[in-house]
């Protein structure tokens, strides 16, 4: 009797914190105050103000969602990864036609510090957002890599970092979060 109560304890703690987790990534805020980044292949711009991260995102797909949200850059703290809130800074991406490489600027970072650098889809009508890639993981379906990610963007000194590039998945079906 008492393996079939530990058993059950067990269940019960493991779907509880499934559930936790999705219920934690369904913020209803919609995000509509950050310019969208341009479309460049070069991402040329080496420019550093302050604490803040710069790269390029490659998109390994074109099964972009074209209406009801936008693509988000997002950094969070790592050691508040997964995360549980909304992320420190973000940027917007601007899907133009068939292209792939999109560069980014996460500015206005809140302190020095390792971060976690995501690309997601944010839903105009809020609710979960699906996360299609992670920096050092890429897409990489993994839930050691999810949630331990073997990369991160480190702000030192209030210097920012770049060529914090990665590739993604555009297809919201093939999320890795």
């Amino acid at each position: 009797m008492k393996k079939t109560f530990l058993k059950h304890l067990g269940l019960f703690v493991i779907v509880a914190f499934v559930g936790i987790l999705i219920n934690s990534c369904g913020e209803d805020t919609i995000i509509t105050n950050n310019p969208p980044t341009t479309p460049d292949t070069a991402c040329t711009d080496s420019t550093l103000t302050g604490r803040m991260i710069k790269g390029r995102i490659t998109f390994v797909d074109t099964n972009f969602v074209r209406s009801g949200g936008v693509y988000l850059i997002s950094a969070y703290p790592k050691a508040s990864w997964p995360p549980t809130s909304g992320p420190s800074a973000y940027d917007t991406v601007r899907i133009n036609g068939t292209n792939l490489n999109y560069c980014y600027t996460l500015s206005n970072l809140p302190a020095d510090g390792a971060y976690v650098v995501s690309v997601g889809f944010r839903k105009n009508t809020g609710g979960q957002s699906p996360i299609m890639s992670i920096f050092g993981c890429d897409t990489l379906h993994s839930f050691t890599c999810l949630f331990s990610p073997s990369d991160s963007a480190v702000i030192s000194g209030g210097v920012g970092v770049r060529y914090i590039n990665m590739i993604s998945w555009s297809d919201t079906a093939k999320k890795i979060f």
